[in-house]
């Protein structure tokens, strides 16, 4: 009896810890939106936005605006990883399109750092 108890008791500390260290990390960034600067370390690996899947950086690389800007050649999209996010304007989406899309869109992290997250499939 008292075994079972103690069972129970590790398990909702072993609970409460991972909803700590998982859940409100995350919390905390569906609240932060696309210009506040996101918890990189709870960034998850794919995200949804427009209706299309993205994948994030494997080499978990963090660049400047000025560094994007020079090496993309165009203004980059800056999204919200939130568990809502709202669609802006670039990104590929999951209705066709007349023009140009933008298959890579990024996520802020730091004051002037930003993680890529790549469309998956293509445009």
């Amino acid at each position: 009896m008292m075994s079972m108890m103690i069972g129970r008791g590790a398990t909702l500390v072993v609970a409460a810890v991972l909803a700590w260290t998982r859940l409100v990390p995350r919390l905390g960034n569906a609240l932060v939106g696309a210009a506040g600067i996101h918890d990189a370390a709870a960034l998850p690996d794919h995200i949804g936005i427009c209706g299309r899947g993205w994948t994030r950086d494997a080499l978990d690389r963090r660049l400047s605006l000025a560094e994007l800007r020079a090496r993309d050649g165009v203004e980059p999209v800056v999204v919200d990883a939130g568990l809502l996010p709202p669609c802006p304007v670039g990104p590929c989406t999951a209705v066709a399109q007349d023009g140009p899309c933008h298959t890579v869109i990024y996520v802020r992290v730091g004051e002037d750092a930003y993680i890529d997250y790549a469309l998956q499939g293509g445009p």
